[in-house]
């Protein structure tokens, strides 16, 4: 009611909340609910069909009873959308008002009287308490009802959820208003053939299952919003007379409808105030950012090879694209969805203002470095888990970056310039050392091939620190200080930069910034010079992983 527009599931949240429940008569049953002001369009009471309290009345039954401003006239509907075990099993509904009740009428073909305005007002139909706020009419109905002997019981403090605005907190009333639609069955059957043929793949596969849920059970969309800020809906709207009606001899009103960017030709024509929902032009964000249809990016990158997103949006954004992308280019959009967790705190929890526990990423990137706050969030990263993520995780590698700069100042220092390579010669230790670094390489080829992030980021990490900088560099120290241009010392050069320069290179895809500028400065043959200096090369980023 606050915010005056349709939101979406994402904009929904759910809160426990504490009201009274009230019991009232209702001809020959007992209903009850915690919204006495929704009860004056209620003419249907609903029952579960094998519910045996209630086998005596038939579907379509009608009863007389007194109500809330006087007698009515009820009709007994079955429905299998009715839990039993709450209250008395029987209840009232309100379609224009509850989801639920609304789907139960939509099933029976029955009439959705609306009784709350957009303002959360009551509106003629309830008689003297019209023109009310919901909060303030509810009591007053109910000593009514018990004033006519129709209130049962008040059960205080009934636990229940009801739905919020994510933003504000406030309370959601749910209304039937004017909305533009999407239908959705067409485009999500294509989207599932896609990954049922195996056009698109998901990281974790498990993920798949609830991608083919989502789209089982999906709904036609509403697209529009009544807000202020969006991309306005392309419709323009203009009211003309019709035919003469030939029993009150007045022209009727007809209104004409164009979809267009611009309104076509004539007078008259008023667009539609209300502007597209962020997910439908979030669903065809590949179109916008590689210039759909003729840009020479949309025809190189689309489809694109991998879309990586949290899993909790799978359906909101990545789906959406799918279907969008499939119905417009009859191409899917990606062929592989590379599903993250959510971050949470050391405690597992959940990050919020509220609590106190948000850890600012650029304040840390800041204060650590934008490399160590990045190994950070891809190590303890498994596809499709949370993870988990502190300042002491985050200054741990900034540890690490300071390792990595250290062990490039010893290297700087011993290996100024490129060994000749006449006086290079491996021994049997020389070589197991290089075939583990092989062995490397081919295990974080494998783990990033494989979309195993977290276990390459892990292995390189340790590679460097405990074997490369505790064993390597240590084994080096002595030959280092072997006689100028000796065998030994110039192996042991040539053996160190290997190192230094295969790693430095894995590392790049999880530390850019520290490894690209390290790059710069190791001696390479296709330097300018041979003696040390900022390199004159291409960059690390474009350079030739290493096999």
């Amino acid at each position: 009611m606050k915010h005056q527009t349709a939101l979406a599931d994402l904009e929904t949240n759910y809160i426990e909340k504490k009201d009274s429940l009230y019991y009232f008569q209702y001809g020959p049953f007992v209903i009850a609910t915690a919204r006495p002001e929704t009860k004056f369009g209620d003419k249907y009471v609903v029952m579960h069909p094998k519910d045996k309290r209630y086998a005596k009345y038939k579907e379509g039954e009608m009863f007389a009873l007194e109500w809330i401003n006087g007698p009515i006239a009820a009709t007994v509907i079955k429905d299998d959308a009715i839990d039993m075990a709450f209250g008395t099993g029987v209840m009232t509904i309100t379609p224009a008002h509850d989801p639920v009740d609304f789907e139960i009428a939509e099933r029976h073909g029955l009439p959705k009287e609306q009784i709350i305005d957009r303002f959360g007002k009551l509106l003629p139909i309830a008689g003297e308490f019209s023109g009310m706020k919901m909060e303030e009419a509810r009591p007053k109905i109910a000593e009514k009802l018990r004033a006519k002997g129709l209130l049962v019981k008040i059960e205080e403090a009934y636990d229940h959820k009801i739905a919020v605005c994510y933003k504000c907190k406030h309370p959601i009333e749910p209304q039937i208003l004017p909305q533009w639609f999407l239908k959705m069955k067409p485009l999500a059957k294509k989207a599932i053939e896609a990954v049922e043929k195996g056009k698109i793949a998901f990281v974790p596969p498990r993920f798949k299952k609830t991608y083919f849920q989502w789209l089982h059970t999906i709904r036609d969309w509403n697209l529009s919003q009544q807000i202020t800020w969006g991309i306005r809906i392309p419709a323009w709207f203009r009211q003309e007379s019709g035919m003469r009606n030939q029993e009150s001899g007045k022209n009727k009103t007809e209104v004409k409808v164009y979809v267009g960017t611009a309104p076509p030709p004539g007078d008259g024509w008023r667009q539609d105030p209300d502007v597209f929902t962020t997910w439908f032009s979030s669903g065809q964000w590949p179109f916008l950012a590689l210039g759909f249809p003729d840009s020479r990016d949309y025809k190189t990158f689309y489809p694109t090879s991998v879309m990586e997103t949290g899993w909790d949006i799978l359906f909101f954004w990545v789906a959406r694209m799918v279907m969008l992308g499939i119905a417009r280019t009859s191409k899917v959009p990606f062929k592989t969805v590379y599903l993250n967790g959510l971050v949470r705190d050391k405690d597992r929890q959940k990050m919020s203002k509220s609590k106190g526990n948000v850890v600012d990423p650029l304040g840390v990137a800041e204060q650590y470095g934008t490399d160590a706050l990045r190994m950070a969030l891809v190590i303890g990263n498994l596809p499709g888990n949370d993870i988990v993520i502190s300042e002491d995780k985050i200054r741990g590698y900034r540890n690490f970056a300071n390792k990595i700069w250290n062990a490039t100042r010893f290297l700087l220092l011993h290996v100024p310039q490129l060994p000749p390579h006449q006086k290079i010669r491996y021994n049997k230790n020389d070589r197991q050392m290089l075939a583990r670094l092989k062995k490397l390489v081919s295990d974080t080829t494998a783990d990033i091939e494989k979309s195993r992030f977290h276990h390459a980021a892990d292995r390189l990490y340790h590679f460097f620190w405990h074997y490369y900088a505790d064993k390597v560099i240590e084994s080096a120290k002595p030959r280092l200080a072997s006689p100028n241009d000796s065998r030994e010392k110039e192996t042991a050069k040539a053996l160190l930069l290997e190192f230094h320069t295969t790693l430095i290179t894995l590392l790049h895809p999880f530390m850019p910034f520290i490894t690209e500028e390290v790059w710069r400065y190791l001696p390479h043959p296709e330097a300018g010079s041979r003696k040390l200096g900022i390199r004159e090369k291409k960059l690390l980023m474009i350079e030739n992983w290493p096999v």
